[in-house]
């Protein structure tokens, strides 16, 4: 039986061995670890040598874990977990952390949310720095995985790998309008009177005119034109006020524009469901514990400015 020296392993090699176990790839995992892959490719040759066996084995494009490397694929990625704990809780703090936290999301969730983030900035995490910008719907997973982006609040599903999202509180979707509007009498519409209205989207795309809730409307049979997009949120209710347009959004924030604005909201079929929003955030940023702990943050944040149990976001 060969036995292993352990007293001067890099344990580094055990994170690209969770990366070729995750990927079956030395580019990706090279990706996936922000390292070239020729210095991948180096450190998988050390850790064969080390535990003397091939670990992967190529066919295709792919590298297949040998059956010693299946038999140890739970034991280093609980290694791993473990020893990033232990070193996350002796590092983080958050009166003292200079992290730098890249957040993308709509100017009205960021609205809502100052009162969370300006209680961190005065007293809980006086040093962490903030960047907020709006993103892209057609590449925020590929901003995510390069860190242009640390994560994005959203409804938008993900499918890129490495992601990871966290869903927050059920929230129903109304429409919303001026004041004196037809639809506004009875304070309800029908799929019909709905498809029967110009509408009005927000949106950050800039490939279409689409809203982010747009699929959802689509499968309850609302076919309406989009006759006006706009990125800029704080637009629609001046937009609202002064023509016979509809915005489909979330109850809180109709509410918020209705308290500023003469504005009325209008219930929807119930045909058209509810929307679950999400925090969304990649693998490299999983474990990091200044990221955790904000996403736990902006949560608690959520939650706490719920009125009758539902979301704010």
């Amino acid at each position: 039986m060969r036995h292993m020296n352990t007293s001067n392993f890099d344990l580094n090699l055990l994170r690209v061995f969770d990366a070729m176990m995750v990927e079956r790839n030395v580019t990706r995992a090279a990706q996936r670890l922000f390292l070239s892959q020729p210095a991948t490719s180096h450190a998988l040759e050390r850790l064969r040598k080390g535990i003397g066996d091939p670990l992967f084995v190529r066919s295709g494009r792919e590298m297949i874990p040998t059956a010693k490397a299946i038999a140890l694929e739970s034991t280093v990625r609980s290694m791993l977990e473990q020893l990033g704990m232990v070193l996350e809780e002796a590092q983080f703090n958050p009166l003292t952390s200079k992290a730098m936290i890249r957040i993308g999301l709509v100017d009205a969730v960021e609205y809502l949310l100052v009162p969370m983030f300006a209680n961190m900035m005065r007293s809980e995490a006086p040093g962490i720095r903030f960047f907020i910008q709006g993103f892209d719907a057609s590449n925020f997973q590929s901003q995510l995985a390069s860190g242009v982006l640390d994560m994005v609040l959203s409804v938008l599903d993900v499918s890129a790998p490495g992601m990871h999202t966290r869903k927050i509180t059920e929230q129903p979707l109304v429409g919303l309008v001026r004041k004196g509007h037809a639809l506004a009498k009875n304070g309800r519409a029908t799929i019909r009177q709905l498809n029967q209205v110009p509408r009005l989207v927000t949106s950050a795309r800039t490939d279409r005119m689409e809203g982010v809730y747009d699929r959802l409307l689509e499968k309850a049979g609302i076919t309406a034109e989009v006759v006006y997009a706009t990125s800029h949120f704080f637009a629609a209710p001046s937009l609202l006020e002064k023509s016979d347009l509809i915005l489909v959004t979330g109850a809180p924030i109709a509410r918020l524009l209705c308290a500023q604005f003469p504005l009325a909201t209008i219930k929807l079929p119930a045909t058209i469901p509810s929307f679950r929003p999400h925090i969304i955030w990649h693998e490299r940023t999983h474990r990091d514990p200044a990221q955790k702990w904000i996403r736990d943050k902006i949560a608690d944040g959520a939650r706490s400015l719920e009125p009758a149990g539902q979301s704010v976001l």
